[in-house]
């Protein structure tokens, strides 16, 4: 009785810790999909600490769908963007246990432009800009706008 007790105990504890941690997200190349819609919102967030605020979207899709659509840092994207304008973007899908859909943007498509914030394996192209505000409009450099 007191090994089931002892059992007992550490699943509770560990149950306790899992609800009390954050949820982290990946980037997952096999979960990319490409979606349609319109800008609804757009926040900044720091949902990696207090290194620099993420821009954040809140997009209803052709099909009616709703996501939130993590972009990148907010120094690192340097194209406009506005509530209201269409938007494509191809990104990693996840769902979180409140059934909210959320996308890791890989690459952004408006007003005729393309942005691409992830490289093909999803790796983050302004970790490699060392840190400094340089924007992501590099051309052909296989960053920014194409």
């Amino acid at each position: 009785m007191k090994k089931l007790s002892a059992c007992l105990f550490v699943v509770l504890g560990v149950i306790s810790l899992t609800a009390q941690s954050p949820v982290f997200h990946y980037f997952d190349q096999k979960n990319l999909i490409d979606i349609q819609g319109q800008v609804l919102a757009i926040d900044f967030e720091e949902i990696y600490g207090k290194k620099s605020a993420f821009l954040m979207l809140s997009i209803q899709s052709e099909d009616q769908r709703l996501f939130q659509v993590e972009v990148c840092p907010q120094w690192f994207f340097t194209a406009d963007i506005a509530v209201g304008m269409r938007i494509n973007i191809r990104g990693s899908l996840l769902e979180n246990s409140a059934g909210t859909t959320y996308l890791i943007a890989q690459e952004i498509s408006l007003q005729g432009e393309r942005f691409t914030l992830r490289d093909s394996k999803g790796f983050p192209l302004w970790s490699r800009s060392g840190g400094g505000r340089h924007g992501n409009r590099k051309g052909s450099g296989g960053r920014g706008k194409q």
